[in-house]
Formats: C-alpha cells, structure tokens, sequence
C-alpha cells in the first residue's frame, strides 16, 4: 500500500536511532533482541495505519503495538533489574485492522502496549500473544523523583508504533521517538527545535522584551520552556488543532491592522508570575520540594485554561509572559512572497525548501502574518500531530520547523 522506499526509511531509522539507556533493556548488544524485518515494518505500519482511521462509538481508534515474540521476552526480562509487567491473553488474537479496533478500546496506549509477532516464519499473519505494561512518561510539572523501587515498567528497546490520530503513527524505540508517520509521509525525530542553535534563540529575543530580563535566568528559562512546550501539547491533546502567536506587549499595536481581535480579557492569569515565584525556591529541603509541586499544578492548571482558549476557531494570540492578547483572531496580512525554509535543528537544516503552499489556510495565514510581522513568532498545531513553529529570519526568509514538540521523546 505504501512506497517501499518510506517503509525502508523507517526501518533505517530505527535502526541507527541511539538506545536509549533509561528503557528497559532488548538492545542492539543483547542476544536476545527481536529481529525485524522490512516485511514486518511494512505490515504493522499498514495494519496500524488503516485501523487507526476507524471508530469504535464514534471515538477514534487509538492504540500501540510491540513487536516480540514470547520466547525472547520471557529470556530477556529474566533479569529483575529489567522486568516488564506482560499480560498473555489465553486466546491469540490475529492482528488485522477489525480485530484491532474492537479490542483497542480495552487499553490505553499511554500504558499499555500490544504483544505482536509472526505466526510463522512466512510472515504471511501476525497475532497478539499479550498486552505490555509501562509506566506513562511524566512531564515537567507533574514528574515526581522519588518512586517506589521495582515498580518502575519502561519501555523495551524494540521496534513499537504508536496510533494517536487518525492517519497519524509514531514510531518509537523504549523512550525515545524515531519519527512520526503522517499522511502518508515519514518524519524522522529531530532534537526539540527550542535549543539555542535552533529555534531557541529566535524565541528568547522575542520573550526578554516582555520578562523585563528575567528571561536570562536560566532556572526562569527552563521553566518557560517546559510551560510553552506544556502549552502546546496540551492544545495538541485536544484534538482541534489550532494557532499560538507570540507577540511582544509593546508591538502589538503596530500590528494591529492585520488581525481582527474578537475575544479579549483584561485580567492575567499571572502565569509570569507563578514561573517567577516557582523559581526563587532555591534549597533542596522537603519543604521546598513540596512548595514546587504546588506551584507547578498552578502553572499547569493556568496553561490548560489556555490551551482551550486555542480551540476556538482562530489564532490565539499571547504576549511573552503567557498573558491573554486575544483569541478567535483572524489573520488577514498581505501574502507572504519570500521563501520558507525548514529550521535549523542545532545540527543541520536552514536550507531545505519548505513547501508551505501545500498546507491550509491556517498556516499560510500564519506564514503571511509573521512575513509582515517580524517580531511575532507562531505555532500552528495541527489535527494529524504535528505542532509547526514560524519565525521571520529577514526579508527574505522564514524558518518553519516542521515538529516543535519535545520529538526525541513520546
């Protein structure tokens, strides 16, 4: 179904993807990894593609499969230091697209896993034998470092793909995401683009104006970072797709006459502040630890009540303290007729055409709103996973990176 170069560019990809040493072991070293082939990468990206575009009670399909067979599990989690927790169904389900989306419904994939593998060497049919447990990967505001010893599920080193939206796979390996597959195309996982070499740097010049200098702190910066990231995954979470625009307090009157505002609040969710005060916690006492947990629920909790405003039909436009602008704005500047390029990564990009003419409305209005107005910056999240970010490098030029989550990881 799919082009055969895409399916061998995923399986090279996983292959040179670097373990990741906080995963459960199975790795290139270990005897007992699971082989994979290009026959089997083409027939779980197929079977997980097409029954992630159905609907089970109007809900969409979502679900992850493993693949490893119970022979080498069962040698390779011998070891107590790297159990896993494997449920085995009595009954071996065929993997088809039918029986896949009846019992999805059954299990998370946020911690949960299906066992797949070959039923024979012809590689012909492959079947569930059981269903992998693991522990949800925390994010920054909820992480907690104390855990309870033993009880710790990673995920293996093997090859796993990830339904989350309809038409949109992630392939990962233990902990870290290899790539996302994507209507029909395959991008491979880049370094979060919001490191200095990157898209870093452009959005710190952006931010310092409206932080009053407390954006060259780097305890306040990591913070920030972690909440935008936090922001935009969380607009991402629910399904609508939609715009950020960060636009500096001082110039959005300059920039007034390309966008119709039609929601606006006078009030701040003070989420500049909570970062601010969060950070001055500065000794390692029990006390402190439980002084930053509280601050970090209020931070996320605020960063929720601003994601949804992003489910609105139209951009949502902040300053860069995370204070409210508008919301529901249409974007009307004139047509954007420089070139587009895909951003530097810290380690390549800067010269690879971006060909944003194929993309909608929302982002080329995005594109066309930046080009006229060069100290915004934008994020355009879209339905099918990826989150893109837009930053003017001149006249002539802007950057798009196409993935602005955290994508070395799930």
């Amino acid at each position: 179904m799919f082009d055969k170069a895409i399916i061998q560019k995923i399986m090279d990809s996983w292959i040179t993807d670097p373990i990741d040493s906080n995963s459960a072991a199975l790795t290139e070293e270990t005897p007992h990894r699971m082989p994979i082939s290009q026959e089997d990468v083409e027939f779980l990206v197929e079977t997980a593609f097409l029954a992630s575009l159905k609907k089970e009670e109007d809900h969409p399909v979502t679900f992850s499969l493993v693949f490893l067979n119970k022979k080498r599990a069962t040698k390779a989690f011998s070891d107590p230091r790297r159990k896993q927790l494997i449920v085995t169904f009595e009954h071996r389900i065929p993997l088809t697209v039918d029986s896949l989306s009846k019992i999805a419904m059954a299990f998370d994939p946020r911690f949960t896993s299906f066992v797949v593998t070959p039923t024979d060497e012809t590689k012909k049919r492959y079947e569930i034998w059981g269903a992998m447990f693991f522990n949800a990967l925390p994010n920054y505001f909820d992480n907690i470092q104390e855990g309870i010893d033993g009880e710790v599920f990673r995920r293996p080193n093997v090859f796993m793909i990830t339904s989350v939206t309809p038409g949109s796979l992630i392939i990962s390996k233990g902990d870290t995401q290899v790539g996302r597959f994507v209507a029909g195309k395959f991008i491979k996982a880049t370094p979060s683009p919001f490191y200095s070499k990157a898209m870093g740097n452009y959005l710190f010049n952006k931010i310092k104006r409206d932080t009053h200098s407390k954006a060259t702190d780097r305890a306040y910066w990591k913070v920030f970072i972690h909440s935008l990231d936090y922001l935009l995954s969380e607009i991402s979470s629910r399904s609508h797709g939609g715009s950020v625009l960060i636009v500096p307090d001082q110039r959005l009157p300059l920039y007034s006459d390309y966008f119709n505002a039609k929601y606006t609040f006078r009030e701040n969710l003070m989420i500049h502040e909570l970062i601010s005060e969060s950070v001055c916690i500065d000794d390692n006492s029990e006390l402190a630890a439980m002084k930053r947990l509280s601050y970090n629920r209020k931070i996320s909790e605020r960063l929720q009540v601003l994601a949804q405003l992003a489910a609105v039909d139209g951009a949502l436009i902040m300053s860069g303290t995370f204070r409210i602008m508008s919301f529901g704005v249409t974007l009307k500047a004139p047509k954007w007729k420089g070139k587009v390029f895909e951003g530097p990564d810290g380690y390549s990009g800067g010269n690879t055409l971006f060909e944003h003419q194929l993309l909608g409305t929302r982002h080329n209005s995005m594109i066309d709103f930046i080009g006229k107005c060069p100290d915004s910056l934008g994020f355009v999240i879209s339905q099918d996973g990826p989150i893109r970010g837009l930053v003017r490098k001149n006249m002539k030029t802007m950057y798009c990176w196409p993935d602005c989550r955290v994508s070395m990881f799930i």
